[in-house]
């Protein structure tokens, strides 16, 4: 799935185009889209996704990848055995000549084969074959599941730093409540929409904020707004752009996270959350001042 296209991912992809540039070949990455989750009815509604697959495609391209295939999963996908998956997929349709896979994936249905029978299938359908082994972050195995966790902890940094970049989310503009710009600290309420993007917890974050082809320092808070919600049901996404005043409603916006800062408050009045928030804007101003 290369979900994040995280430091391991890139290792293995470095790996791959260099290759390809080596022998005159090209770079070919194959992913699923449903999640096999989804598909096969294993815990779908439990799934967040650090990427969609919109986001996994421009990553790719950022590395170089000469090719992305994206192929449908499908019950009929999953009952392929690996070495009819080799033949029907990566041999008759891809006409391989290399193949590369981590250091933990298996592939075809149950997963069962081993890397040296993944040998025995390269001999016998002609082409080479090379395993990336685990790459180490913090001493650690790189993984996704380990990224996710750090983000529903809120250990942005911790997270950011496996990921290789900073984890971002994107959304459209939509109206408010205007409450904040009553007190001088107009918002732009962010709707994600992609159903299956992990966010993380409810909290006042320092962000990076990328709209209209630019980037400005932010301050977002995820939750629920209790000193002025009544709506407990509504959790909102809600960013104050730095030295910015336009209009954006409507507009697609990227929100790269860099730390959490503290806990989502409920403030005895709106004076007390607006003296918070004075106290919040200097702390993320120099968080987001020194990358």
């Amino acid at each position: 799935m290369f979900d994040g296209v995280h430091t391991g991912h890139r290792v293995l992809l470095g790996q791959l185009t260099d290759m390809a540039k080596a022998v005159g070949g090209e770079s070919v990455v194959i992913t699923f889209w449903p999640h096999p989750r989804m598909v096969l009815k294993q815990d779908a509604d439990k799934l967040r996704f650090l990427t969609s697959p919109e986001e996994r495609t421009k990553l790719f391209g950022q590395l170089g990848i000469d090719h992305l295939v994206l192929i449908p999963f499908s019950l009929e996908l999953a009952n392929l055995t690996a070495e009819e998956f080799i033949q029907q997929i990566l041999i008759d349709k891809l006409n391989i000549h290399h193949l590369m896979v981590g250091y933990n994936h298996r592939f075809g249905k149950g997963r069962q084969h081993s890397y040296e029978e993944y040998q025995g299938f390269a001999t016998k359908y002609s082409f080479t074959i090379s395993l990336v082994e685990a790459v180490l972050t913090d001493g650690m195995q790189t993984s996704s599941t380990d990224i996710r966790n750090h983000l529903l902890a809120g250990e942005m940094k911790a997270a950011n730093r496996i990921l290789g970049y900073e984890y971002a989310v994107s959304g459209r503009v939509v109206g408010g409540q205007q409450l904040g710009r009553r007190i001088g600290y107009p918002t732009a309420n962010i709707e994600v929409e992609e159903p299956y993007k992990l966010i993380p917890p409810d909290g006042v974050y320092a962000v990076k904020v990328r709209v209209e082809g630019k980037d400005y320092g932010g301050m977002l808070n995820i939750g629920y707004r209790p000193t002025v919600n009544h709506n407990v049901d509504h959790r909102s996404l809600e960013v104050h752009i730095f030295d910015f005043n336009r209009d954006i409603y409507s507009e697609e916006i990227e929100l790269e996270f860099v730390e959490r800062v503290r806990d989502e408050q409920k403030f005895a009045n709106v004076d007390a959350l607006k003296a918070q928030l004075k106290k919040d804007e200097f702390v993320i101003r120099a968080i987001v001042e020194n990358l």
